[in-house]
């Protein structure tokens, strides 16, 4: 039986969603997928019904919050409502900031120019570094061919070699991993921003 309720408290706010969606002007749903991420669009998987939503204009604006008709602890409701918030501070932030997707196209590539120039650099400063461990290793092996103990001086230097390669290849890696992700968010910025711009013209023409 609870079984039985539950999918009619299903069906009804998925007729519910329907019914409001064909009457008036369009409106948007805004909830969260599995994922966690934050989705707003014209229509909501079932599964995601049950978890509460808000309904939007296309302009944005908040007309209406519908409540989970499932229960949810105070973690799961502080997640959803740090994910929204989360969301309209980065709408936001790219209406402001952009007003085209070529201002954004342009950014993301002085940004990723700039990250080139540094990985570039760490990889130079690398090179530069295993050329002086090669270089010192040589001295060494002199001194070991001559039946002389290697200085401390040359094992210092070996050592310090080492260790900023260590970090240096750890810092590469950093870089690295930081220009796939700015790559990534301003992608998400341009998917954003032809949203955002599709729905604003939604409303012009109703």
């Amino acid at each position: 039986m609870a079984g039985l309720r539950h999918f009619s408290v299903l069906l009804l706010l998925l007729v519910w969603v329907s019914s409001s969606y064909g009457a008036g002007k369009p409106r948007l749903y805004r909830y969260i997928n599995g994922e966690g991420v934050v989705v707003i669009d014209d229509k909501i998987p079932p599964a995601y019904v049950v978890q509460g939503y808000d309904i939007l204009s296309y302009t944005g604006q908040l007309l209406d919050t519908v409540e989970p008709s499932v229960p949810q602890n105070a973690v799961e409701k502080a997640l959803r409502k740090k994910a929204l918030i989360a969301r309209e501070k980065e709408d936001r932030f790219i209406l402001v900031s952009y007003s085209s997707v070529t201002e954004i196209q342009a950014a993301m590539a002085r940004k990723l120019q700039q990250l080139d120039r540094e990985v570039k650099a760490i990889t130079t400063n690398i090179k530069g570094s295993k050329r002086r461990i090669a270089f010192e290793q040589q001295r060494a092996a002199n001194y070991q061919r001559g039946g002389r103990q290697v200085p401390d001086n040359v094992k210092a230097t070996l050592q310090e070699l080492e260790a900023e390669v260590k970090k240096s290849n750890s810092l590469l890696l950093l870089k690295s991993e930081e220009y796939e992700k700015t790559e990534d968010r301003y992608l998400g910025y341009i998917e954003r921003f032809r949203q955002l711009k599709s729905q604003t013209e939604a409303v012009q023409e109703n």
